[in-house]
């Protein structure tokens, strides 16, 4: 055999070798380049998205907002965070906190509460489900938890018709049997599914209430005596 002939033979497959590695290394960093650049057009896609969805609850909020008490519309509470710019944002509280504020001071959840009602098509029978809509003088509010979770809680105020006590029976387990005027004492808040965010939800789970004598018809020492019964449930569940 003729080493030299054995020899140009082997410089020449090392040599071609080498090109493909060449081309296969070029090859491989122009894919990467492309999946990288790819991967940043996703990024901002997402990006820009979420400032449109952001914009477009903003304005179907606006009407809600604006139909609020000025001093309503500060926010007091934690607010979940990347949402400081909707005007109602999730709330950075778990479920006891966020019932706690509400039995204590419910004008601090006004700003991340949405006002709702059961639709028409529940009350005419068109579905079978019970939603609930959007609608500024609802009768109940839904605020979206840290958890993404949705909380119906009853709008407060006292019950003085009982037209208002038979629409929170559709969304409400009722302890005891007391007729309007009554004061609403809530056990449970009821939970809902997201049908349009912001817009309409299906309940999923019905809340759980009790009623009062009108307050302002009640004994001080009564109302007294029910504070206390709030704090000891208060602490119990902090234990």
């Amino acid at each position: 055999m003729d080493t030299q002939k054995v020899t140009e033979t082997l410089k020449f497959l090392l040599s071609s070798v080498s090109k493909l590695s060449d081309r296969f290394l070029d090859s491989t960093d122009a894919t990467r380049s492309n999946f990288e650049q790819v991967a940043n057009d996703i990024d901002n896609l997402i990006e820009r998205i979420s400032r449109i969805e952001a914009d477009l609850t903003n304005w179907r909020d606006q009407q809600l907002v604006s139909e609020q008490p000025v001093a309503a519309r500060a926010k007091e509470l934690p607010i979940k965070p990347g949402q400081e710019n909707l005007l109602i944002p999730a709330l950075n509280l778990s479920t006891d906190l966020i019932l706690e504020a509400y039995r204590s001071t419910p004008a601090l959840l006004q700003p991340f509460s949405r006002s709702c009602s059961v639709s028409g098509r529940t009350l005419s029978g068109m579905i079978d489900e019970v939603e609930l809509e959007v609608f500024a003088q609802g009768t109940t509010w839904l605020i979206e938890t840290q958890d993404g979770d949705w909380l119906l809680f009853p709008r407060p105020g006292l019950i003085n018709r009982r037209s208002q006590l038979q629409n929170l029976q559709r969304l409400f387990e009722i302890d005891g049997q007391l007729d309007p005027p009554a004061d609403v004492d809530l056990l449970m808040p009821g939970r809902a599914d997201v049908v349009e965010h912001g817009r309409r939800w299906y309940l999923s789970t019905k809340g759980r209430i009790g009623l009062q004598d009108d307050p302002m018809h009640v004994s001080l020492e009564t109302r007294l005596a029910r504070l206390d019964d709030r704090l000891k449930a208060v602490e119990t569940r902090r234990k």
